[in-house]
């Protein structure tokens, strides 16, 4: 114990020494505390030191806590050399925080450059199409009397070309009543502007039904004039439906 309290002085001194003129700290075994004029010395059995007013003064040292005296004093120091210690310069109006150069850039990635040419297939505008319609269509019994089937063709009655075109036909009775619904089959993958293509559907199980309807469905594309021309021809506006074929 008698060691640790007198690195404890040693080092309350040393900082006292050091840093700017604080307030030094006698701290009485009882917890209070008295506040001293500069540095505090043990001289034999007793504690030498000035009051504030600068009255030299002396306590016994048997009734002083020594450790805790030596603690509150460093703190006291180290609290007087932070407030002592200059401020930061303040930064130049207009001063950057951060540079960044090149190297400090990832390179960019996934975002194409607006002014580079197009690649073969870019630079078409697919829109809903209008115009789809089933031109005819014919019953005819299935093969081995077991169901019936729809043979058709659709026309492209509008402007742009067709993709992906399809056709849902239901199939009703003599009252009214929804027998059936099927997807048709389509013997081609596009349909140009006044072009057609044929389809087919099969009802197994139905011997026979009275009237039917076409949904027909197609996405459309149209390619965008070169750049600084006008169009050769105004683009019908898309519309969400496409009609259907009409009942038969």
């Amino acid at each position: 114990m008698r060691g640790l309290r007198s690195s404890l002085l040693a080092a309350a001194a040393l900082v006292a020494a050091a840093g700017p003129a604080a307030a030094d700290w006698l701290v009485m075994k009882d917890g209070s505390r008295l506040e001293t004029r500069g540095a505090w010395k043990v001289d034999g059995r007793r504690v030498v030191f000035n009051l504030p007013n600068g009255t030299l003064s002396a306590i016994r040292a048997d009734e002083i806590d020594l450790d805790a005296s030596a603690a509150a004093t460093a703190r006291a120091v180290e609290a007087a050399q932070a407030a002592a210690a200059p401020a930061p310069p303040p930064r130049p109006l207009g001063e950057p925080i951060l540079r960044l150069t090149e190297k400090d850039i990832p390179p960019m990635s996934g975002a194409a450059d607006e002014d580079a040419p197009a690649a073969e297939g870019e630079g078409e505008e697919e829109e809903k199409v209008t115009g789809l319609q089933v031109a005819h269509w014919e019953k005819v019994q299935a093969a081995g009397g077991e169901g019936v089937e729809i043979f058709g063709s659709i026309r492209n009655g509008g402007t742009v070309h067709v993709t992906s075109p399809s056709v849902m036909v239901m199939i009703y009775g003599e009252d009214g009543g929804l027998l059936a619904t099927n997807e048709g089959t389509i013997n081609g993958g596009a349909i140009a502007p006044g072009g057609s293509v044929n389809f087919r559907v099969a009802f197994p199980g139905l011997p026979d039904f009275t009237s039917a309807k076409f949904d027909v469905q197609g996405r459309g594309f149209q390619t965008r004039p070169p750049a600084g021309t006008d169009p050769a021809e105004p683009v019908d506006e898309p519309t969400d439906g496409v009609p259907a074929g009409g009942e038969y």
